[in-house]
């Protein structure tokens, strides 16, 4: 079995160390920052200041894929986070009744959590784990590596000391700072793919009154319109967030940090007037991230892979832009992968071959989904803002970029149809949950009779945009609504 040296103690890092220890492996994790999650969720959550992880405090929910890996791999941490107060919710509860099922319905299910609940439970699994051990406070600042033509990672170097280990797994995330390490170790520069999404979000927590234990199950949780738009996330504890999201080049967009115009703003989408309208009471200021792109980051390039002994995950590989959430999953997927090869012989140029292999098939197709349905999504908000009609926010997350109006048109049409029609959202799940391609899903004949028929009983319909027209989105955000305040201070009700 293998020694398995982890840079980086996120969720990637975390799940990579503890699957490996429990698939016999021994791990080691080290880690910059010098705490673990503690003993309360909303304590850490809001009053933990995490530079190196942004999103750490923006919206997070586990796909189908990600449910899975904690499912069948991790049944300790799945129940752990049941336990903290995550919530599931099944897709096709859409419906009033639920639609029949089917194979593959049990996969279509989100896990509703903060990602604090996630890291907390990984941490306490892997801490009772014999088999691994997390250095806080002790980051990376080195590489060692073997003699011989190709640059051969076998441990790291910390303020420390030294650790030899049959395989170092990069999980430092995209702020991690790999790159100069392989670069002193002599290595060539990896190729690294990057798309600007050209994307901000700006969002602000809240929690459900006393005795409001869900929120509405309707309207749909995200709108676009023609140059902004509206999401919602449920999460744990009553907790939720509200989501406004609007294109860099807008000038309009730094206005929404204040918290009366951000939920002015909120609550001229369904989602945002809904969940805003319950009451609840606000645990944050308004946070804000941009400067998002989709980055892919294998070590290898052309010519095969720069380095041996050495491999990354999450972040650090497949960095995703939060739109489709779809980053845990494909980081769960890559910490499973290490576990259950790490016994291959780690060190070789082979195995970092065979795992560049691997990535390429079954990662890089939903990253590059990611790319084009921001991409379509990104152009739909700046013809927006320089005053062109924009089309459904859907026709982005179908990944439709190029194929002219009538293409657009099918798309939208389609996640419109899904709301009414089972078997048409049954596929759209699928692909959100990361399934089915949704080459494959959305190509099935069923699917487009169905979409077809519905476009053929509306001959007028066009992708609509839904929200305030420009001219209000511009009133709005030019004076502070007149809404009141409230503290931001977390509420201590939460379990913990």
């Amino acid at each position: 079995m293998a020694h398995v040296l982890v840079i980086g103690g996120g969720v990637a890092g975390l799940a990579t160390a503890l699957l490996a220890a429990r698939r016999g492996h021994t791990a080691e994790v080290f880690e910059r920052d010098t705490r673990a999650p503690g003993p309360t969720l909303d304590q850490d959550f809001f009053g933990w200041r995490r530079p190196g992880v942004p999103q750490a405090a923006q919206p997070h929910v586990l796909l189908g894929a990600a449910r899975a890996v904690l499912r069948d791999e991790l049944p300790d941490v799945y129940a752990e986070m049941l336990r903290l107060g995550a919530r599931e919710r099944h897709e096709l509860d859409w419906f009033d009744v639920r639609p029949p099922a089917r194979p593959g319905d049990e996969d279509l299910v989100l896990l509703q959590a903060r990602r604090i609940v996630l890291e907390s439970a990984l941490t306490t699994a892997l801490r009772a784990e014999p088999g691994a051990v997390v250095r806080y406070g002790e980051p990376v600042t080195g590489l060692t590596t073997a003699g011989g033509p190709w640059p051969a990672v076998t441990g790291v170097t910390t303020p420390g000391g030294g650790y030899a280990g049959d395989l170092v797994v990069d999980a430092a995330g995209r702020r991690g700072g790999s790159a100069p390490l392989l670069a002193r170790a002599g290595c060539r520069p990896a190729a690294v793919e990057r798309h600007r999404t050209g994307l901000a979000y700006f969002c602000r927590w809240y929690r459900l009154p006393q005795g409001v234990d869900e929120g509405p199950r309707r309207p749909w949780t995200v709108t676009g319109g023609a140059f902004a738009g509206c999401a919602v996330f449920p999460s744990d504890n009553r907790v939720f967030a509200v989501t406004v999201f609007a294109h860099t080049g807008d000038p309009t967009r730094g206005a929404l940090r204040d918290p009366a115009v951000f939920e002015a703003a909120a609550r001229t989408f369904p989602p945002g007037a809904a969940w805003l309208g319950l009451g609840a009471e606000p645990l944050s200021g308004v946070l804000a991230m941009a400067g998002l792109d989709n980055r892919w980051s294998p070590l290898a390039d052309g010519r095969g892979p720069v380095v041996s002994g050495m491999v990354p995950v999450g972040d650090a590989l497949a960095h995703t832009n939060p739109t489709l959430g779809q980053g845990t999953s494909l980081a769960l997927w890559a910490a499973d992968r290490v576990a259950r090869t790490a016994h291959r012989d780690p060190g070789s140029p082979g195995f970092a071959a065979g795992y560049h292999g691997w990535a390429l098939r079954t990662l890089k197709p939903w990253f590059d989904f990611q790319a084009g349905a921001d991409a379509a999504v990104g152009d739909r908000l700046a013809a927006g803002v320089a005053g062109v009609a924009g089309v459904a926010g859907a026709a982005g997350a179908a990944g439709v970029r190029e194929g002219g109006p009538g293409r657009v048109r099918e798309a939208a049409a389609l996640f419109e149809c899904a709301l009414e029609d089972p078997e048409v959202m049954r596929a759209r799940a699928r692909v959100r949950h990361l399934t089915e391609a949704p080459g494959r899903a959305y190509a099935d004949p069923l699917v487009r009779a169905r979409v077809a028929r519905w476009l053929a009983a509306r001959p007028g319909w066009a992708p609509h945009a839904v929200g305030p027209d420009r001219a209000h989105w511009e009133q709005l955000t030019a004076t502070p609504a007149a809404l009141p305040l409230q503290p931001v201070l977390p509420s201590t009700s939460a379990r913990s």
